[in-house]
């Protein structure tokens, strides 16, 4: 298994229905010519948790951060669900367990991107359920 310092929360940037599967991200990476669905975990808007790419995968979520992280994606843009969260907190939870990881271990994509703004949630509000 890699080394994992780091967990990092994204959004799939749509709140369209018809997007709510991580078969759908996966399409969308395959079209930029990566290899499969850049995360690791999808969580779509009723709860249920997706494998996107396994956790000994280096994932593509997150340039320069890839290698030494797990990605985790909400389905949505602005509207997310209390299933979500409540998977979210759960999966990060037991990542964090997994890995020896803090909540100063968590962050934003929009953190090491500057065009980006995902999660699009309050990140502070999220900690504060783990």
């Amino acid at each position: 298994m890699r080394a994992i310092d780091k967990i990092i929360m994204h959004c799939s940037d749509s709140d369209n229905a018809k997007h709510d599967d991580v078969s759908i991200i996966n399409q969308w990476h395959k079209e930029k010519g990566w290899n499969s669905c850049g995360y690791h975990y999808f969580i779509k808007k009723n709860g249920e948790l997706q494998t996107g790419r396994f956790e000994d995968e280096i994932g593509a979520h997150c340039k320069g951060h890839n290698s030494t992280s797990i990605g985790v994606c909400l389905s949505g843009k602005t509207a997310f669900t209390e299933q979500q969260y409540d998977t979210a907190v759960l999966l990060v939870k037991n990542i964090m367990k997994r890995f020896k990881l803090t909540e100063k271990d968590i962050y934003c994509h929009y953190q090491f991107d500057s065009f980006k703004t995902c999660p699009n949630f309050k990140i502070d509000l999220f900690k504060s359920k783990l």
